[in-house]
């Protein structure tokens, strides 16, 4: 969601600027472009953040603890940092009354994390009614490099 907003806002600012400079003004392109970009930062500084805050919320409030049966340390290859692509913990959950798998993914991290994982098994905070909001617990890994958005 917070990929598409922003590959969304950086499509349509080119396109109003590209817009206002055919019907006539430089100066018309410069303040519509101005005011997209307020509000492309708004919306990441303001909005966006509510939103996150809001499914923290809900799973504070209705969570259960799950144990990761199995931990994959992978490189996602579908995001870049700085240029690099961060390495994610893949954590393998069973549900015994289902016979489901679930894998939860922890946030990113700059420097592989498998040398820091040992014998911890990590604990996943979900929520109970819908497992795909929750929260891999890596606070009991002392890895630098850690990203927070």
């Amino acid at each position: 969601m917070i990929i598409l907003s922003i590959l969304l806002g950086m499509l349509l600012i080119p396109l109003v600027i590209a817009l206002a400079l055919s019907l006539g003004g430089v100066v018309i392109a410069m303040v519509i472009g101005a005011f997209m970009l307020i509000m492309v930062m708004v919306i990441k500084a303001l909005i966006l953040p509510w939103f996150e805050k809001r499914d923290k919320t809900r799973l504070d409030e209705n969570h259960i603890l799950l144990l990761a049966q199995r931990q994959e340390v992978r490189l996602d290859r579908y995001n870049t940092i700085n240029g690099m692509n961060p390495y994610v913990i893949d954590c393998y959950y069973r549900d015994e009354t289902t016979g489901r798998e679930f894998v939860f993914t922890s946030e990113p991290f700059l420097q592989d994390p498998s040398p820091y994982l040992g014998g911890v098994t990590l604990g996943i905070f979900v929520n109970a009614e819908d497992y795909s909001n929750y929260y891999v617990d890596t606070s009991k890994l002392d890895i630098p490099g850690r990203v927070r958005f």
